[in-house]
């Protein structure tokens, strides 16, 4: 952790994260609404975890515990799923500027992660709403509009 050298950053990366968050988003769609927020609330205590050992030390539990304590309570409040992504886009970045990466042959992708993460946060803050659904029916009111004449 003494000798990290920032990794570079360019749009590949950014454009990577955000079609990452959009296949996550989309994905997760498909699941039933009443499945949707546990089991997002497992994969966020998943990634509570995928520092550890990552060149933070006890840094790494803490983290981890708080993760853990934030995905329990996202087990039944999307704004809680929303404010642990939240959470782990801070800790991206801290890996990003002074640890290691959270995929080792990836320097870059804490960097990633910060970007993708807020996004899902957003879409948690909203309610995880059906992605598909919200789109179908954007679609049906622009049909159903009629031009002013």
């Amino acid at each position: 952790m003494q000798d990290h050298v920032v990794p570079e950053v360019g749009m590949p990366q950014i454009i990577g994260a955000v079609v990452i968050a959009m296949l996550y988003i989309g994905i997760f769609s498909l699941v039933k609404k009443e499945n949707r927020t546990r089991l997002n609330a497992i994969v966020l205590a998943g990634a509570g975890a995928a520092y550890l050992s990552s060149g933070l030390g006890p840094w790494e539990f803490a983290f981890c515990a708080l993760m853990t304590f934030v995905a329990y309570k996202g087990l039944t409040r999307n704004y809680m799923i929303g404010i642990g992504w939240i959470l782990h886009t801070c800790w991206d970045l801290v890996h990003h500027l002074k640890a290691d990466a959270i995929v080792p042959m990836d320097p870059t992708s804490s960097f990633g992660c910060a970007i993708c993460d807020p996004i899902l946060a957003l879409w948690f803050f909203s309610g995880a709403p059906n992605v598909w659904v919200v789109m179908r029916e954007k679609l049906q009111n622009r049909r159903t509009l009629k031009p002013i004449s």
